[in-house]
């Protein structure tokens, strides 16, 4: 069995909610299958901190303690405090260097690159604000996507190795919001080869300016789907993420409208570019892979349409995995979210997974009325699913009330109250144990024909 693991960005919350994820994958008995984790932002700090911890063979238990105390502290006043702070108005150094060195004196203790243990392989995601592509650090130095001049078609440019980058560089470079904190520079003919990229655009460049992974894409769960050394068949994703709703502009949103700004001006029109053309690449993507999966879908309802065409398309689509299950079967994925809350999941089960997990169990398929929460609740446990211990979390929790402060919680690198820590653990804890009850399948991992 192997895992892809992404944790989102969503500072310090995001932190204290993958320590649930973890715990509820542990319990769970899946953590040990995890084979990659790939991290963003606030997800690149936890994540980072955990692998550094496992390549000194801490136990989860002794991670967990140390990630509690320090997010219970925060990391920017730390970060500002300390004595490297006295360099910042001169040349050379910036707010982002002061954060590189806080993660680095509390979490990584001088971990570099090439440092990291080769599983799970960690696989840390920042933004490149040249190209609007994401560039990945690994154990086996920097990665990311160029263009072939003067077309537009995406290629993968060689690893630049870099054994001897440090840990807490990377994350910064993933964690460096774009308001207040400055890019991470890669200089050719210093971090970068001199010769890197050549053939393609990016070999105009002198660097590559490097912010915060979720510019681009705040879950790393894309690192996952693409092929390449990190892709995954079987998923979990723990989305800590802001919790979108109405956005109504307030007197204090326009004055920290103005500050940011001033602060962070140079990159903020690069950044409303590189959204734009993200957002226009994943829309032809989407119109295109409808198109796909139309004939697709018309063609496995009719039996008799069965073509060599169609065996072609989905051995090109599903081949080529770093974990390529064979013969081809269902993925497993457990999406584990902030904004997530029981009556919610209960009543977004499909009914086609309802009627699997009946056959599954040797039971009646669910009766027609049985489509909302507590409806969906009460057939599950008839049918024999253990739904006790997500919802045994979730009590602890508060129900609705524990999600909603969860929710609540800043995105931000300060300091966490005990009652935030136990609210966002125990909401990503229940999550885990319900998801797993009611879609991870065990046994399609040992029979690809289920």
């Amino acid at each position: 069995m192997s895992i892809g693991l992404a944790l989102s960005g969503g500072g310090s919350r995001a932190a204290a909610f993958h320590a649930g994820t973890l715990e509820g994958l542990d319990a769970a008995g899946l953590l040990s299958s995890v084979d990659v984790v790939s991290t963003v932002s606030g997800g690149s700090v936890f994540g980072g901190a955990w692998v550094a911890a496992l390549a000194r063979g801490e136990s989860l238990g002794t991670f967990q303690e140390h990630m509690r105390a320090e997010l219970a502290k925060g990391f920017i006043a730390r970060a500002l405090l300390s004595w490297h702070a006295l360099a910042l108005p001169f040349p050379g150094t910036t707010r982002t260097d002061l954060l590189a060195e806080a993660f680095d004196r509390i979490f990584y203790e001088g971990l570099t690159l090439g440092g990291l243990p080769e599983r799970p392989l960690l696989c840390v995601n920042t933004a490149v604000l040249n190209t609007g592509q994401v560039g990945q650090f690994y154990r086996e130095g920097f990665r990311t996507a160029g263009r072939f001049l003067p077309g537009e078609r995406s290629v993968d440019l060689p690893v630049a190795p870099m054994a001897d980058f440090p840990l807490a560089r990377a994350v910064a470079a993933s964690a460096a919001f774009p308001i207040g904190l400055k890019p991470v520079s890669l200089k050719r003919g210093g971090e970068l080869p001199r010769d890197w990229g050549a053939g393609t655009d990016l070999a105009q460049l002198d660097a590559l300016e490097l912010t915060d992974g979720g510019v681009l894409e705040n879950l790393g769960a894309e690192s996952l789907l693409k092929r390449g050394p990190f892709q995954s068949w079987d998923m979990v994703i723990s989305d800590a993420g802001a919790a979108s709703g109405l956005w109504r502009p307030s007197v204090k949103d326009r004055a920290e409208s103005a500050f940011m700004g001033v602060a962070s001006a140079e990159i903020l029109k690069q950044i409303s570019l590189l959204m734009n053309d993200k957002n226009d690449r994943h829309t032809r993507h989407e119109v295109m892979s409808a198109l796909a999966g139309s004939w697709a879908a018309s063609a496995l309802l009719d039996p008799a349409q069965r073509t060599p065409a169609l065996d072609d398309y989905l051995g090109a689509t599903f081949s080529g995995l770093r974990s390529s299950p064979s013969p081809l079967r269902r993925r497993n994925l457990l999406m584990v979210r902030v904004d997530q809350e029981w009556s919610r999941l209960m009543q977004g089960v499909p009914r086609w997974r309802l009627m699997e997990l009946a056959r599954r169990a040797g039971a009646a398929s669910p009766p027609a009325g049985a489509d909302t929460s507590e409806g969906v609740e009460d057939y599950l446990r008839r049918i024999g699913l253990d739904l006790g211990p997500a919802a045994a979390a979730y009590a602890r929790l508060g129900g609705l009330a524990g999600v909603r402060r969860a929710n609540a919680v800043a995105t931000g690198f300060s300091a966490l109250t005990p009652q935030n820590l136990d609210a966002l653990r125990d909401h990503a804890l229940w999550q885990v144990h319900a998801l797993k009850a009611v879609y991870w399948d065990d046994r399609s991992m040992a029979d690809p024909g289920r």
